[in-house]
């Protein structure tokens, strides 16, 4: 076993690495184009590790290195000498910070933690693991220190023929609602869903996206706005979906999908308030207008992210528990 470790601001990407993202599942946001743009828009330093089995690529981990003085509004500078390893996934709640090409190896992952060890010192002393399930807690490597409930991740199964097979089984004040506010939306507004290059450009879709992420996010950790060059790279990268609401040339709405053969993730929503032009209530449509697109395009399901568990709920997602774990490095 052994650890391929990456800075990918300045490092190249490896040999086979789309290779490897494609043949474990994995979706765009491991692409190492955009964990590049990621990197050099984080608050913290990111370090990439490939997991090589016999000298193949099997896996990967990405691990922010928090110190204990946030950097707000800045660019991720030089590694400090100390802090907390925080593995999640680059620019997306959705999906975990690791993953393999094939089955699950603790092996693999005890590797990963002595190999972090010997790249970072003896000043990095804990490791957080995020989106764990509790089938998963014994794979980590060490004793569990802290295990803290995180928000569910809702999933919602789409195993129907149309749109009304959805509906039939919501409330049905709620889908009355959500089909008197489709046609409403239909006779108002200007309502697309397709590949995100044909329908946004990456500047409008940072400015919406930001607006929606600096309103939402958490005095204790305030994450910043992805940055435009990332956006550039999802949307122009051909594999991401967006759902515009119009009116006129002036874009109200927008969701940006992680496109995926089986499982799509709403990465993001973002819409004017009705102050300064938008419209109530767009973002229940939105739902509508994903659930459609995935059942004609043939997919299992959508992953509707995190946040707002008891819309999703209502809506037929299963709310997936998951847990932050410490563990010491």
């Amino acid at each position: 076993m052994s650890v391929e470790f990456l800075d990918p601001r300045h490092d190249p990407e490896p040999a086979g690495w789309e290779e490897l993202r494609l043949a474990a599942g994995q979706w765009v946001t491991w692409r190492y184009d955009l964990l590049r743009a990621y990197a050099w828009g984080a608050q913290a330093p990111v370090v990439l590790a490939v997991l090589r089995q016999d000298g193949k690529a099997v896996g990967a981990a990405s691990a922010s290195l928090r110190t204990p003085r946030l950097r707000r509004g800045v660019y991720a500078g030089t590694r400090a000498p100390a802090g907390v390893l925080d593995i999640h996934a680059p620019g997306n709640r959705s999906q975990k910070g690791w993953w393999f090409r094939d089955e699950p190896d603790p092996g693999l992952l005890r590797a990963y933690a002595r190999g972090l060890r010997r790249e970072l010192g003896p000043g990095w002393r804990s490791m957080v693991w995020r989106e764990v399930s509790a089938d998963e807690r014994s794979l980590l490597p060490g004793p569990v220190k802290v295990n803290l409930p995180t928000a569910p991740l809702a999933k919602l199964a789409l195993p129907w023929s149309g749109l009304d097979d959805w509906y039939a089984r919501l409330d049905p004040r709620r889908r009355d609602s959500l089909r008197r506010r489709a046609r409403t939306f239909a006779a108002e507004l200007t309502v697309r869903i397709g590949p995100a290059a044909e329908l946004v450009g990456a500047e409008e879709a940072a400015r919406l996206r930001a607006e929606n992420d600096l309103k939402h996010r958490s005095r204790f950790l305030p994450l910043a706005p992805l940055p435009l060059p990332y956006l550039e790279a999802l949307i122009g990268g051909g594999e991401s979906v967006a759902l515009t609401y119009r009116h006129g040339r002036r874009l109200l709405g927008l969701s940006l999908i992680l496109d995926h053969p089986a499982w799509p993730i709403c990465l993001s929503w973002g819409a004017l308030p009705p102050e300064s032009g938008g419209r109530k209530h767009l973002y229940f449509d939105g739902y509508v207008r994903m659930v459609e697109w995935a059942i004609g395009a043939g997919k299992r399901g959508l992953v509707l992210g995190k946040g707002q568990a008891e819309v999703k709920s209502g809506l037929g997602a299963e709310l997936v528990p998951s847990s932050a774990v410490a563990v010491p490095l």
